[in-house]
């Protein structure tokens, strides 16, 4: 495998974990008072779709379970249409989406 996709692979797994972490150390009502944690769940969840944008094809078959095309579409969302985004919307989709892929690494 090619030293930028394990890398892009690697930085996906990582910041799955640090939304989940961040999802823990706060209540979703405590995101409105503390935006701190709410950036941090943003930034985490659009490292995650860029990294998955990037991924070849070749190794994305190799995964079928992961929502690839998901991630990225979430990323061009936060990134795009980033008003259209509420804090529960980023609470509810990493801890819907990070919860069972990080447990597998």
């Amino acid at each position: 495998m090619d030293e930028s996709v394990r890398i892009r692979l690697t930085d996906m797994r990582d910041n799955a974990v640090k939304a989940l972490a961040f999802l823990d150390v706060r209540e979703s009502s405590d995101l409105d008072v503390d935006p701190l944690y709410a950036y941090a769940i943003l930034h985490a969840i659009q490292i995650v779709g860029e990294a998955a944008r990037k991924v070849p094809d070749d190794i994305r078959d190799k995964a079928p379970s992961v929502a690839w095309r998901a991630l990225a579409a979430m990323r061009n969302l936060l990134v795009h249409d980033y008003g259209k985004v509420s804090l529960q919307i980023l609470v509810d989709y990493g801890a819907e989406r990070f919860s069972a892929s990080d447990r597998r690494s």
